[in-house]
């Protein structure tokens, strides 16, 4: 039997993948057909609005990577103790906007941080806790970069990083789906929302129907 009676949901990808859209998307969803959804962001508790507002700033010193990774995780754990594992317990879906496999990607990949350490970091301070099933959103990176554009609004600190950063975050993204495939389900984000929807929709309502305890 899984360790909650929910069903907890991650969303990954580069920015401008379409996460917040589809996370949306999948919500409404899941809402019509008769679940209790919550949907979550990092920044969605007190501390870690403070850790993203910080962290994503442009600051003139460069910040350590192992600071992004800790205060990153900090946010997670008050999310995971504030939002996350109520919800779960109280047998609600639970959609997460970026859990922990962002920062295995951002910080590991694009960082050059070990992912052994990483992981041992989120295991130890969030519980061994991880999604029932991640959709990573996967498009080009020229794509990302003219929804982007659209969006007009002013790119943050790792928006604005350099193409090799951004390479190395799309291929730890790789090797972390290669790794985990029963987990991490690969979704071809560079097609029409509305098809990118429909196929997250059937995939989680599959998954909602297979897992342990399940009564539809």
């Amino acid at each position: 039997m899984p360790a909650w009676p929910g069903f907890f949901i991650s969303l990954e990808g580069i920015d401008g993948a379409g996460k917040s859209t589809q996370g949306a998307a999948l919500a409404a969803e899941l809402s019509r057909a008769g679940h209790d959804v919550v949907s979550l962001r990092p920044s969605d508790t007190q501390l870690g609005e403070l850790v993203r507002g910080y962290l994503l700033q442009h600051h003139a010193t460069p910040v350590d990577p192992w600071t992004e990774a800790l205060l990153f995780n900090a946010g997670r754990v008050q999310l995971l103790r504030e939002r996350i594992l109520p919800a779960l317990g109280a047998g609600c879906v639970v959609i997460a906007d970026r859990y922990a496999d962002s920062t295995f990607a951002y910080q590991g990949g694009g960082r050059g941080l070990p992912r052994t350490e990483l992981e041992r970091l989120h295991r130890e301070a969030c519980r061994d806790v991880w999604p029932d099933l991640t959709l990573l959103l996967e498009v080009p990176r020229a794509l990302a970069e003219e929804r982007q554009r659209f969006q007009e609004l002013p790119l943050d600190r790792f928006e604005a990083a350099a193409d090799g950063f951004h390479a190395a975050v799309r291929a730890a993204f790789d090797e972390l789906a290669a790794a985990n495939p029963g987990r991490i389900v690969r979704i071809d984000a560079g097609r029409p929302p509305t098809a990118v929807a429909a196929e997250i929709r059937d995939i989680t309502m599959r998954r909602l129907a297979e897992r342990p305890g399940a009564t539809s």
